[in-house]
């Protein structure tokens, strides 16, 4: 393990491939956003949570069930991307983070 283990979500932007239904992720490097979860970029929790505010939320792989492996395929062509659909469940991650901000 190299400790990078969060993805960040961002709430900024909307993804429009696959028609506003999912959610987008930091890529590697701060290079842009996928709706992808394979391409979203992997941070240590540090990075992540430097990087997070009100619309970027660092989330622990755990949450979406994948080990580090799934993340970082460097495949050029994914056969069955993986997308994280805007849901009852990310709808309430997304505003416990909002409130845990507003109150630091």
């Amino acid at each position: 393990m190299n400790g990078k283990e969060y993805l960040i979500l961002t709430t900024r932007h909307k993804d429009m491939l696959f028609g506003g239904g999912v959610h987008l992720f930091w890529c590697p490097d701060s290079s842009g956003y996928s709706a992808i979860l394979q391409r979203a970029g992997l941070y240590t929790k540090k990075e992540a949570y430097e990087i997070a505010g009100e619309e970027d939320i660092p989330i622990h792989i755990s949450h979406f069930g994948h080990d580090q492996d799934f993340f970082e395929t460097g495949e050029s062509f994914i056969q069955m991307p993986v997308l994280y659909s805007i849901s009852e469940d990310s709808k309430k991650l997304i505003t416990e983070w909002r409130k845990r901000e507003a109150a630091e």
